[in-house]
């Protein structure tokens, strides 16, 4: 069976741009079709639905939580856990990118409920339903491990980190593995349990709940395998916990799955945008004749906010304006936590056509090893983390107007899952403008 290839082709019409999405406090997931019929190698058929995804946290202060063997049940046991991961006070780690820095005003207690709050929205099952329900997503993962399955995963142990309910695990327990350590911060690591003990894969897969930087493993291991990829790629800040994990417990040699990752972006004429804009400022006008009240103070304040705000949404193929630019290429075998601290990067972009541009669009691709790429392109078959779109003023483009600035990706200094996205360009020999934009929960995600 050849798995090669690029997975997902646009199907616009089987898909629907733009579905409603569940939010959540952690990542905001879209639901997209039904469960699919995979096919094995050795011509068996294995239904896709389970889950995967990063943790949420227990009521067990500061160390991991190892599951019991007997009735399903949890048993705290106090795993080993490393000297730099002991909590502290005035100095700690900040959060799980093991970088640390120095807190005052009870601000490590603030980060603490951040990581709380993150973990607790993967407890709630219909978010992995929604992360499984991707079969963009979930079809890329089985298939890059079985595509390696006999060089890379047949009796060898991996670990997955933040492993939902352990549809990852169980798809390298049915590849061969030896091992595998299915980690997770969030209570869904009870359900992981109860999924792989029904399955027969309590055995080969030993469920740790707790935090990536917090568990000790009984061995070094040859594989990691992560889906940590958030909206824009770098939203809610996974990355870091998985190259903690990289740096302390893979093998020389080892293998990451994904092992790179892209972020890319272009010009954009988000229709959308337009809708929204055309429709609110309406609204706010209609009133004075429905009500006999001038409302339309608000008109231009609502436009206003709307293009303040980072929007995770569906970008049709021809609303796409320029050939992309790569923000960031990321060697996941090499990357620190340091460097996904700050990205900066310059860009030229020349405009195909003559088009309104009102937005920059964002997606990203990672690759496994042997090939096989997940790409969220608006080119291919949508994905729950849909395009990442930053509002821009509406200005007039012909055929090969160039647009140049720099585009800054920082994590936000008040709460590291959330992104600060800094925006500085000009329109062919216009005048420079900057616009700035926090990604956080707020991201808008409304269908128009």
């Amino acid at each position: 069976m050849n798995y090669k290839g690029t997975v997902g082709t646009k199907q616009r019409n089987s898909v629907g741009s733009g579905q409603r999405r569940q939010r959540q406090q952690g990542k905001a997931r879209v639901a997209w079709g039904g469960n699919q019929l995979t096919a094995q190698p050795g011509g068996a058929s294995t239904r896709v639905s389970g889950a995967l995804h990063t943790p949420a946290t227990t009521n067990t202060p500061h160390y991991p939580v190892i599951m019991s063997e007997t009735d399903g049940a949890v048993e705290v046991v106090p795993v080993p856990v490393s000297e730099a991961a002991q909590p502290q006070t005035k100095k700690r780690r900040a959060s799980e990118n093991g970088l640390h820095a120095l807190h005052k005003n009870g601000s490590a207690d603030k980060d603490k409920n951040v990581d709380d709050s993150y973990f607790a929205s993967y407890s709630d099952i219909e978010l992995h339903r929604t992360m499984i329900e991707d079969s963009v997503r979930t079809n890329a993962y089985q298939q890059a491990i079985f595509q390696n399955m006999e060089e890379h995963i047949r009796n060898k142990v991996v670990v997955d980190v933040g492993c939902g309910t352990g549809i990852l695990s169980m798809f390298c327990a049915q590849a061969g593995a030896k091992k595998v350590y299915a980690i997770d911060a969030s209570k869904i690591a009870v359900h992981a349990k109860q999924l792989i003990e029904a399955n027969g894969y309590s055995d080969i897969i030993t469920v740790l709940q707790g935090k990536a930087e917090e568990v000790e493993l009984p061995e070094k291991v040859d594989v990691i395998v992560s889906e940590w990829m958030g909206y824009m790629l770098l939203y809610e800040t996974m990355l870091p916990s998985v190259l903690y994990v990289r740096d302390k417990w893979l093998k020389p040699g080892g293998k990451m799955y994904p092992e790179r990752a892209v972020l890319h972006m272009a010009l954009g004429e988000a229709q959308w945008i337009t809708k929204y804009e055309e429709g609110t400022y309406d609204f706010w006008v209609s009133l004075n004749h429905v009500y006999n009240l001038d409302m339309s103070l608000l008109a231009d304040h609502a436009v206003a906010r709307y293009k303040d705000v980072v929007h995770v949404h569906m970008v049709a193929q021809e609303d796409v304006l320029s050939f992309p630019t790569s923000i960031c290429d990321l060697d996941l075998t090499t990357i620190t936590p340091e460097d996904l601290r700050t990205i900066s990067r310059p860009f030229s972009l020349y405009s195909m056509g003559s088009r309104q541009l009102n937005s920059i669009v964002l997606w990203f691709d990672v690759w496994f090893p042997g090939g096989l790429k997940l790409s969220t392109s608006p080119d291919n078959e949508d994905t729950h983390w849909q395009n990442t779109v930053l509002p821009l003023a509406t200005v007039p483009l012909q055929q090969d107007t160039k647009v140049e600035g720099e585009l800054t990706i920082t994590q936000d200094l008040t709460n590291h899952r959330f992104l600060n996205v800094d925006l500085t360009y000009r329109v062919d020999k216009g005048e420079e403008v900057t616009r700035c934009f926090k990604m956080d929960d707020n991201c808008n995600d409304n269908d128009f």
